[in-house]
């Protein structure tokens, strides 16, 4: 195939759009189908394939850099365009040997060459309708460009695809993808200059797919210039500077050298296309204006059709998660940025509300996130039901008192993230009951109490995520309206006679100011990485009801004492909360978090250290 990166306007554009439209067949797309006799050159196509959905890679093999590694992607909470791929039914099994820092030149352990010897060493050799995805460059390239203007980068990607040629992986039905990248001198920390030895490794990749059969050069170049120049018409507003917060809604990047899910997605579509719909005039059709006029031709015929679009419409649905311990979260950083891909599960949030010191929290988080416009901002509602159980309550005989307190509690919430900032409005129920236990050894008796109240919470927050440095920094604000109800009850007495309070009702208006700080993930090699957070907040009252109670003893056959009426003024809440946490991705699977709070103004009975392991299955 001939393949040149200077290619007209109208091939970038149509190109372009076929890509992001989603064009490209998706899992699951019944009336997907072919026209006759579009799918007979395609080595991947069941034999007498009439749809694209019918399009299915055995073992897709890629070998490439962090842009390709699902432990670089896994770790920051990105999709990984090969795994997509995958999950969209187009690839039965992939080999993944993509490593970060990865680059074609040779001489390192994770370099093209040693990653085709894994590959080739390996317990799956190449097969029969198997498919070879080559993409490095970045790094060849670097931050200032190559010293020695890619000699050894095109050494290196020379040799070491020979070899995979050699290896039979374009033979028969096998196929391999040499990738043209996207433009690396408009990432955020790239010298510009590198612009032109990104077009000189272009094409180079472009002369190696067009002396090799059955080597098919995929171009990201032409799909990302467009995104570049036309931002909003894709669905993109930031394009220029990283936005991690924001790279699964309109952003492109999540750090200064890497897409985030967005991104990926985009890469993941281009690669579906050339296997599908593309397949025809990208595997014998001249690059330039023939091509274009090709696909002219079929966007004109509803060959390619548009109204698949997926491409403004993040996946909707349902997400469980459970939930653990809301007093080991009492302190910590809260997590509203509920995105679309995000791998954190929504937290719902009760600090200042539940002193739970001491109890044993579990609950159900149920959240849904429907279809959407990108560029409008990600929306999710959700209902988290939880209780807690003090763990011990001693009511032995030798303990002379002992209380425990348990509660149920049920909340929903709806959140709504738009340009940077995330509005959230929780409102909450909460069901608490006391038991207490007094023995007195002396006198041999005792006695049991218990109560119970009720709580009732509305909370707005306004939260703003920026990018400072190598971390996410959000600070935010909120206002919480809680009405509290104590149910009526008699308490028993050892000493005295038994009283009779009755049920009392007050409220009060809270508000909180914190600042939440998040660093990327920290890469501790052999595919670990380590993510640092700190928070700091502050909770006040803006006004706070006292509290009448009105209490009556209670005599022998019925009889009652006068009613007493007292008031009791409640103090301001004024509380400073300070939190640190760790969290270490051990695996793909399994990973251990450390946090640390304390009350910066109890620290001696306010402090809380947790340690919590976690895998995935």
């Amino acid at each position: 195939m001939k393949t040149n990166l200077r290619q007209t306007a109208v091939y970038s554009a149509v190109m372009l759009c076929i890509v992001l439209t989603g064009c490209a067949s998706s899992g699951g797309q019944s009336a997907d189908a072919a026209p006759p006799g579009a799918l007979a050159s395609n080595p991947f196509a069941a034999p007498g394939a009439t749809s694209y959905d019918q399009v299915r890679v055995k073992t897709l093999r890629v070998f490439g850099d962090s842009y390709s590694s699902p432990a670089f992607t896994d770790s920051r909470g990105s999709i990984n365009w090969a795994t997509e791929l995958q999950n969209r039914g187009r690839a039965e099994r992939v080999d993944n040997y993509a490593i970060g820092g990865a680059a074609a030149a040779k001489g390192t352990s994770t370099a093209f060459d040693r990653q085709v010897d894994s590959a080739l060493k390996g317990n799956n050799p190449i097969g029969n309708g198997d498919l070879a995805v080559v993409y490095f460059g970045y790094n060849d390239i670097g931050i200032n460009g190559s010293a020695d203007g890619l000699r050894r980068a095109r050494a290196g990607y020379y040799d070491s695809l020979n070899t995979l040629i050699d290896a039979g992986a374009s033979s028969g039905n096998n196929r391999i993808f040499v990738t043209q990248i996207h433009d690396w001198s408009r990432n955020p920390r790239n010298d510009p200059k590198t612009a032109g030895q990104v077009v000189l490794w272009n094409n180079f990749i472009a002369d190696q797919a067009n002396a090799h059969a059955n080597v098919v050069a995929v171009d990201l170049f032409t799909v990302f210039n467009r995104i570049y120049e036309d931002p909003a018409r894709f669905g993109f507003v930031n394009v220029t500077t990283r936005d991690y917060g924001r790279s699964s809604i309109d952003a492109l990047y999540m750090d200064l050298n890497h897409f985030g899910s967005l991104g990926q997605n985009v890469i993941s579509r281009t690669f579906e296309h050339y296997l599908t719909r593309g397949w025809e005039w990208a595997s014998t059709i001249n690059a330039g204006a023939e091509a274009a006029l090709h696909l002219n031709q079929d966007i004109d015929n509803e060959v390619l059709l548009f109204k698949h679009n997926s491409r403004n419409r993040p996946t909707s649905g349902f997400a469980v998660q459970a939930m653990g311990s809301l007093a080991d979260q009492a302190y910590r950083p809260a997590r509203y940025e509920m995105f679309p891909g995000s791998s954190s599960p929504t937290r719902v949030d009760m600090t200042g509300k539940l002193n739970l010191a001491g109890s044993n929290t579990r609950g159900l988080a149920l959240s849904f996130q429907p279809v959407q416009e990108v560029g409008t901002g990600s929306s999710r509602i959700g209902l988290a039901i939880n209780s807690s159980q003090t763990p011990h309550y001693f009511n032995e005989r030798h303990s002379s008192l002992s209380q425990k307190s348990d509660f149920n509690a049920t909340t929903m919430f709806w959140h709504k993230a738009v340009r940077g900032f995330d509005f959230t409005t929780q409102a909450s129920f909460l069901r608490t009951k006391h038991d207490s236990y007094k023995y007195d050894d002396l006198l041999d008796l005792s006695v049991a109490n218990a109560g119970a109240g009720s709580t009732w919470s509305f909370e707005q927050r306004l939260r703003h995520s920026s990018r400072q440095g190598n971390m996410t920094v959000s600070p935010w604000v909120s206002l919480t309206h809680l009405t509290h109800t104590l149910d009526a009850q008699t308490a028993q007495s050892i000493y005295t006679s038994d009283v009779h309070y009755a049920a009392t009702r007050s409220s009060e208006w809270l508000s909180g100011v914190g600042l939440d700080l998040q660093s990327d993930p920290i890469e501790l090699g052999h595919r670990r990485s380590m993510t640092l957070g700190a928070g700091i907040s502050h909770l006040f009252s803006l006004k706070r009801d006292s509290v009448g109670v009105a209490m009556q003893e209670t005599g022998g056959f019925g009889a009652y004492g006068a009613v007493q009426r007292e008031v009791f003024a409640r103090p301001r809440i004024n509380r400073t909360q300070i939190g640190f946490n760790a969290a270490v991705s051990l695996s793909p699977t399994f990973n251990v978090q450390a946090f640390y709070a304390t009350d910066a103004g109890d620290m001696k009975q306010g402090q809380r250290v947790s340690l919590q392991a976690n895998m995935q299955f």
